[in-house]
Parts: C-alpha cells; sequence; structure tokens
C-alpha cells in the first residue's frame, strides 16, 4: 500500500514539474548553435528515458487503442514529408529541420504511446488543477509584465527561466510583439500569439475548473491583450461551441461586451497603433503580413515542388504550397484523426477536445506550430481527450 501511494505521489510530483516547466516557464533555456533547448522539452527527454526503463523493466506495456489509431494516422505524413525532403530539400535553418522532427515525430511517439499510459493513472482532477492553476498563473504575469512594459518602457527579462539566454533583450527586435507603440502581452512565452494559441489550448480546463469569475475575467483579459486577431476569433469560437445551445443569450453579452471593446480600442488604436482605428485593425488589407503568404500560392500542384523551409503561420496554406494537395491531405489525416476518432466513440465533448478543436480552427490563421511549446499541448490535450471523463 505504502508502495503504491509512493508511486502515485511520484507521478504527481513529475507532472507538477512538467507543467512547471512547460507552461509555467516554457522559453527558459539556452541555445547551442542557434537551436534552441528549453528546460521543459529537455525534461520531456528525460521523462521519455525514464519511461522506456520502466517499459523494459516490465517487459510489457498496454497501449489504449485510442492513442495507438492517432499515433498511426500521424505516420504518413512523416513518410511523405521525409521522402519530399529527401527529393526537393530544403533551405530553411537548422533549427526548422530539427524542429519538425521534434513536433512531428517525437512528439506524437512519446504523448500516444509512452505517456498516455502514465498519465491515466494520475488522478484526473489532479491534472485539471494543475493546468488551471498554470494558466491562471501565466495570464496573471502576462497582465502584470504588460502593464510593467509600457509604463517602464523595458520587459522584465530573467535569463534561463522567464527567456532563453541567448534571447535577452530581444523581445522586442525579433519577436515581433510590436502593435504601433504599444506591446503585445507575451507572459512568459516571449510572444504574443504563442502565448495566446498555447492558453486557447488549455483554456477549456482552466474554464471548467475556474469558479471565481475575477480570474476568469484576468485570463480572458490577458489573451485579449495579446491584441492577435487570431486568437480573439478563438475566443469567440470557443465559446461559441460552450454555448452552442444558448447562443441567443450568448449574442446578446457579445454584443454589449463588442460595444465597450469597439470604443474603448478605436481611442487606444488612434492614439497608439499604426492601424489608425479598429477597423482598420480587424480588417487590415495585409492581414497581418499574411498576404504575402497567400500571393505565394501561384499553382496547385499534387505533390509540391518547393524545397521545405518552414511552416508558417497559415499552416494549411503553407503546407499546401510546399507539400501540395496529396502533403495537405496527409496532414489532416495526421492532426484531425483525433478528433474522427474521438466522435466515432464519444456523444459528448470534453474539455480537451475543445481545446483542440480551437488549436484546428486558429490553424486557419496562425498556428505556431513549430514554435516551442505549442505542438507539446497538443498532442498532450489529444492524449487526455480518450483519457479524462470530464464533460462541457
Amino acid at each position: 500500500m505504502t508502495l503504491k501511494l509512493n508511486n502515485e505521489r511520484l507521478r504527481e510530483i513529475l507532472f507538477f514539474l512538467a507543467v512547471l516547466l512547460l507552461v509555467v516557464i516554457p522559453k527558459g533555456g539556452f541555445k547551442i548553435a542557434g537551436i534552441p533547448f528549453t528546460w521543459g522539452y529537455l525534461y520531456l527527454g528525460i521523462l521519455f528515458f525514464l519511461s522506456l526503463i520502466i517499459i523494459l523493466n516490465k517487459y510489457k506495456f498496454p497501449v489504449n487503442s485510442k492513442h495507438y489509431m492517432c499515433f498511426l494516422a500521424t505516420l504518413p505524413f512523416v513518410v511523405y514529408f521525409s521522402i519530399h525532403l529527401l527529393i526537393f530539400g530544403y533551405k530553411g535553418s537548422t533549427g526548422n529541420f530539427i524542429a519538425f522532427y521534434i513536433s512531428f515525430v517525437f512528439l506524437p511517439f512519446f504523448f500516444y504511446i509512452i505517456l498516455g499510459y502514465f498519465l491515466k493513472r494520475i488522478d484526473s482532477e489532479y491534472i485539471e488543477k494543475l493546468i488551471a492553476n498554470a494558466v491562471f498563473l501565466i495570464s496573471l504575469y502576462g497582465v502584470f509584465l504588460f502593464c510593467y512594459k509600457q509604463f517602464t518602457g523595458r520587459f522584465l527579462e530573467i535569463p534561463y527561466i522567464t527567456v532563453n539566454a541567448a534571447d535577452l533583450g530581444e523581445l522586442l527586435k525579433s519577436k515581433f510583439n510590436q502593435r504601433g507603440s504599444v506591446t503585445k502581452l507575451v507572459s512568459t512565452y516571449n510572444n504574443g500569439n504563442i502565448f495566446g494559441v498555447c492558453t486557447l489550448m488549455l483554456f477549456p480546463v482552466f474554464y471548467k475548473k475556474t469558479t471565481t469569475k475575477i480570474k476568469v475575467c484576468i485570463v480572458i483579459v490577458a489573451l485579449i491583450l495579446t491584441l492577435s486577431r487570431t486568437v480573439w476569433i478563438g475566443l469567440i469560437f470557443y465559446f461559441l461551441i460552450v454555448y452552442r445551445n444558448k447562443l441567443q443569450q450568448l449574442a446578446k453579452v457579445y454584443l454589449i461586451g463588442a460595444f465597450f471593446l469597439f470604443v474603448i480600442s478605436s481611442l487606444l488604436m488612434t492614439r497608439y497603433f499604426q492601424y489608425g482605428s479598429l477597423e482598420g485593425f480587424i480588417f487590415d488589407s495585409n492581414f497581418g503580413g499574411r498576404i504575402l503568404q497567400i500571393r505565394k500560392i501561384n499553382d496547385i500542384t499534387l505533390f509540391g515542388t518547393e524545397p521545405y523551409t518552414i511552416i508558417d503561420e497559415i499552416v494549411y496554406l503553407s503546407i499546401f504550397r510546399q507539400f501540395g494537395i496529396v502533403g495537405l491531405f496527409l496532414f489532416c489525416i495526421s492532426f484531425f484523426a483525433p478528433v474522427y476518432i474521438f466522435f466515432q466513440t464519444k456523444n459528448n465533448y470534453s474539455v480537451y477536445m475543445l481545446g483542440v478543436l480551437t488549436y484546428l480552427f486558429v490553424c486557419l490563421s496562425d498556428g505556431c506550430m513549430l514554435l516551442i511549446p505549442t505542438l507539446a499541448f497538443f498532442y498532450f490535450i489529444c492524449t487526455m481527450a480518450f483519457i479524462s471523463k470530464n464533460r462541457t
């Protein structure tokens, strides 16, 4: 009995460390030859080897059939990408090349095949409470940092902890965080869009577990202060799903909130932003620089003819441009398989599946796909969707 309790406590401690390193301080770490090494991803590597030792010691390891099918669905795109790479090569950085295989090979195998077994053995209430607290913490810190930056003109940066040591002083120079004279809310994620997209994936868990309205308001304010249209639309998309049976009541709330947001935002944007008005921001004809990605689509190809560079903001468009119709089809199988498998076996949403759907939706605008820790979050919530019994 004591051994069992100790094992349970050990799993909880290991999960706590994972949340701390991946959710709370995801960018803390260092770089070698321009390749970022974060404490969270290094920790995942350590967990991987610890898991292998446990598996080899037991000589048996059950894998959830749903997780196994989700993992198998990722393989065709990886094989296709590898063949495409051999034929057309790549012209991006080494970091982007390595990031692809970590994100599309290591992470799905680790979460679906390895971690699924261990996550099932941790109390789901503990997992969800820890995630909810972490989301609130990073949002609260994000609001503080946002105000601190506006008043002092500089970021509060802690090398190796809140920022990668090699990126010290780069939050304004190379992280695309400026909106005119106002800086996006970045929290510990170093970029407003990454913070917003990652938080949206975990937001359903936070929203389900949090009863304090002030906490919910702080997290929503943090998401709004990312000043990211992608994040705003993703947040609206989430609430439309959650309150799908109460759209009339929700519409009233949205209309009132939208009116005040419009007035305040118009004043702020006229004074501080480069767009001149809220309409200019929302209906930016340049789509925040994404118009260049759209214009690069000249021909419809079956297999793609370009060397691999990077997966741009508009994920599906970027995949199509580089890998053609076949590549996009296999990519969609890889990422939409958990949704299909889930709704083949479940009659309702789970808080984790809501996070999955929200992420797949925001990929229409900006998926931050190969940026740490986005896909670690994605594969985690996909894995948990088949473990947790929590419903919306």
